[in-house]
């Protein structure tokens, strides 16, 4: 399986941690003493600067999460000098979606004319990328399909609470402040490569209840949620147990699996949750040198983070035909994810 040809479409509007800041005042001065208020934008200042966070992307008024979709499949597709209508699958892959049924990616296949594929969601949370790249794999080597897209369009700020009424809320409010927006596009078909890719997965299901949107049913199907806050819709995250798992899963996995151990690395790409979680997962696998960090550009854009990193990659020189990459996830569930493949 190859790379085909990516794609990423993101806002062209910059939003910096002032910016944060002054939506959280602007939402919480009702909920609290002035005092109190200024303590937690105090806290979110110091927890922005022990994560690394700086800029992210977000829509400017009357920008559609579609189109960006919509362009970074054009993209991907001119770039593996293809046609709609060769696609014969679409993975629809985002968290952000307008609607839970039908999957969102028939809506897509119809906006492309790609009208002999067929097309499926697949949903993981950070992990659907990179769970997509593993099933399409197995697709492309039995022969079902030949050339597959992986379409995700993360734009996820409105699922966000800016009111904020104690500092306590902060332990699983403050990653909706690191989130970014964008779409990415990566077309998958046979190729001939040196070595065939490599996929690793494990899940600790016992920590399902660190990172959520909830539905308004929540309740029905779990009545020991932890979160105090189960609003609908409205994300949540406990960001420091989460990026202690992250660091003792994704590294065990790593040096648990002797085929990954020995495979050459000329490139890393990471889910960017924290830029310092990146470094010290890469560190610990011994990445640290090759690792693509953009965290402090583009923050958290969900299932979009590594191919955007990619395309970003590949613009600036960086990415290039036959090297070998390392693709590694830390997602809510909470599981981890590591691939090895070429470029």
């Amino acid at each position: 399986m190859k790379i085909r040809g990516i794609g990423c479409s993101m806002p062209k509007r910059v939003v910096n941690n002032d910016e944060i800041l002054q939506l959280i005042r602007k939402h919480s001065e009702s909920l609290m003493s002035n005092g109190q208020l200024e303590s937690i934008l105090t806290r979110i200042k110091t927890l922005f600067r022990i994560s690394g966070t700086q800029e992210r992307r977000w829509r400017s008024e009357g920008e559609r999460a579609y189109e960006f979709g919509k362009k970074a499949a054009e993209i991907a597709l001119e770039r593996a000098e293809l046609k709609p209508e060769d696609i014969d699958l679409l993975l629809y892959v985002g968290v952000g979606r307008g609607w839970v049924e039908p999957g969102m990616g028939s809506f897509f296949q119809h906006e492309l004319g790609m009208k002999n594929a067929t097309t499926f969601d697949l949903l993981d949370a950070c992990l659907s990328w990179l769970r997509a790249l593993h099933v399409g794999y197995n697709f492309l080597k039995n022969g079902v399909y030949k050339n597959i897209m992986v379409l995700n369009a993360e734009f996820n700020k409105s699922y966000g609470k800016w009111g904020i009424k104690s500092v306590d809320e902060l332990a699983y409010r403050f990653a909706q402040c690191t989130i970014g927006e964008s779409a990415t596009a990566t077309i998958l078909s046979n190729g001939d490569m040196e070595i065939e890719p490599y996929f690793a997965f494990k899940t600790d299901p016992s920590r399902h209840d660190l990172c959520k949107i909830p539905l308004k049913d929540i309740h029905s199907y779990n009545d020991k949620e932890r979160c105090p806050e189960l609003d609908s819709e409205v994300f949540f995250a406990y960001s420091a147990e989460l990026f202690n798992t992250a660091q003792e899963m994704i590294p065990q996995l790593y040096e648990k699996n002797e085929e990954l151990k020995k495979r050459a690395c000329d490139i890393a790409f990471a889910h960017s949750a924290s830029a310092t979680l990146t470094e010290r997962i890469a560190e610990q696998i011994h990445k640290d040198d090759v690792v693509v960090n953009l965290y402090s550009k583009f923050g958290n854009t969900v299932s979009a983070s590594i191919p955007t990193a990619m395309a970003w990659a590949l613009e600036h020189g960086q990415l290039k035909r036959g090297m070998n990459m390392m693709l590694f996830m830390g997602s809510a569930g909470f599981s981890a994810g590591i691939c090895h493949m070429i470029y």
